[in-house]
């Protein structure tokens, strides 16, 4: 009888042993299965207010239009922040295949550093078919842009009307434009100048002119040029400041801009430490270039830029207001009380605030009918206006949004909307602050509650085993 009991003894413990065993199996099996799925079908959750372990919407844009394999040698000694460049390079190679980082450390492979010429630590090169590009920054706009000058064969080329006292690129000044030329050919731009004087026509290469601040009339020659540029689908980005190029005006009146012959009061610029001729822009109108800005934009000495109302203008334009200043501004028409120090808003008179001073035009297919007698749906130019130059001059450029608000134009007049400039994050730590009361529910709940929960259940489980046993 006693062996027996003893061979169901050792039955039951075999049967358990072995249902142990399968379900081990099993387990393991699913483990596995979830594991290959997740490693095919990964999904990553951002949990950060400011959403500083995300790529940006314009990055995301810019890797889905990569068709091309990219690979990046990242060349980072060990530290934090090659964790931070392999983290940032991976969330590169989650949102496109194409993208295949690799980190690299120069000490321990001296070979491969001296094989790509590394010569500083934090290095990274992008490699897609013959085509390489280094950058010595490891930010996401400094990645997105390397990305842009590898993959594309082409480059968009600029011109930059000269001849009339325009911004200076080559001018390393406060009031140059170099910072302006520096930002362009970073994001793969062609810069060139052109003198139209000595040149029939703009060329016929331009993906984008620019006017910024002629000092001195255009000659009637040079707008015919400009108009016939404009009529064949070219685009145009034309700063023009108060009280100058009347007639770069009047083409641009045949495009829906009323640009006035004004000066902006803003009030609010003197709270932020300005003068009340540097206008202050905190609101945007609904367009690609403004999509996802929220930042300020600060105009020395700017003039007034409406659009036109109607069915006609409607008709023939896509006209859209960029830019405008707070109530609290006015456009003032009266010069000399402005040079006296005396200016005050007059009704009736001056323009009431808000102030536009930057607007857009897209021309639409009626509206080609209209300038070339010839229904056209592609090719149609593109027009931004601002009442302000010296915005993107090398003082300002850096300021708050304006060197990204002028990157934005530039990217989609040349019709590169997915180049949208990426703006920088906000990385600062945000400490959770409890109340007295949250406190002490915390410290009862996480350091009492939880571990006596985890006791109880021990010596309950204690007191069982030893009963049945």
């Amino acid at each position: 009888m006693a062996k027996k009991e003893f061979e169901s003894g050792s039955a039951k413990r075999l049967r358990l042993g072995t249902n142990a065993f399968i379900y081990s199996i099993v387990v393991l099996a699913i483990l596995v299965f979830i594991q290959l799925i997740a490693t095919r079908h990964t999904k990553r959750i951002d949990l950060t207010s400011n959403k500083i372990h995300s790529l940006s919407a314009q990055s995301v844009n810019i890797l889905k239009n990569i068709r091309e394999d990219v690979t990046i040698k990242a060349f980072m000694r060990e530290g934090k922040e090659k964790e931070d460049v392999a983290e940032l390079l991976d969330l590169y190679a989650y949102h496109s295949k194409r993208i295949h980082p690799e980190i690299i450390d120069p000490d321990r492979h001296p070979g491969v550093a001296k094989q790509y010429d590394i010569r500083n630590y934090g290095t990274l090169v992008f490699l897609c078919g013959d085509r390489k590009e280094k950058i010595l920054q490891s930010t996401e706009e400094a990645i997105t842009n390397a990305l842009i000058k590898v993959t594309q064969k082409k480059k968009k080329r600029i011109y930059f009307l000269t001849g009339h006292g325009e911004k200076d690129l080559k001018d390393t000044g406060k009031t140059g434009y170099s910072q302006v030329k520096k930002s362009l050919e970073d994001k793969n731009y062609e810069i060139k100048t052109l003198l139209l004087s000595r040149n029939k026509g703009v060329p016929k290469d331009a993906d984008l002119l620019v006017i910024a601040d002629p000092q001195v009339e255009l000659l009637q020659h040079e707008l015919t040029a400009i108009r016939e540029y404009l009529r064949r689908g070219g685009n145009l980005l034309a700063l023009i400041n108060p009280y100058t190029s009347v007639g770069l005006v009047n083409l641009l009146k045949d495009f829906g801009f009323i640009i006035g012959n004004d000066m902006i009061v803003d009030k609010l610029s003197r709270v932020l430490g300005g003068g009340y001729l540097m206008p202050v822009v905190a609101t945007y109108g609904t367009h690609p270039i403004t999509r996802n800005f929220n930042m300020m934009t600060f105009y020395p000495t700017a003039r007034s830029v409406q659009i036109m109302k109607g069915k006609e203008a409607e008709t023939n334009f896509n006209l859209t207001i960029l830019a405008m200043t707070g109530k609290a501004s006015w456009g003032e028409t009266d010069r000399k009380m402005l040079e006296a120090g005396k200016a005050h808003f007059d009704k009736g008179k001056d323009l009431q605030g808000p102030v536009p001073l930057a607007a857009v035009c897209e021309v639409t297919p009626q509206g080609m009918t209209k300038l070339t007698g010839k229904l056209r749906k592609k090719q149609r130019p593109r027009i931004v206006v601002v009442g302000d130059a010296d915005f993107a001059t090398n003082s300002y450029f850096g300021l708050s949004g304006n060197g990204i608000l002028f990157t934005n134009m530039v990217n989609w007049l040349a019709e590169k909307d997915v180049l949208i400039a990426i703006p920088p994050k906000n990385t600062e730590n945000q400490p959770l602050t409890l109340t007295r009361n949250q406190g002490l529910l915390s410290f009862w709940i996480n350091v009492v509650a939880i571990p006596l929960i985890v006791i109880i259940i021990g010596i309950l489980v204690f007191i069982r085993r030893r009963i049945s046993g």
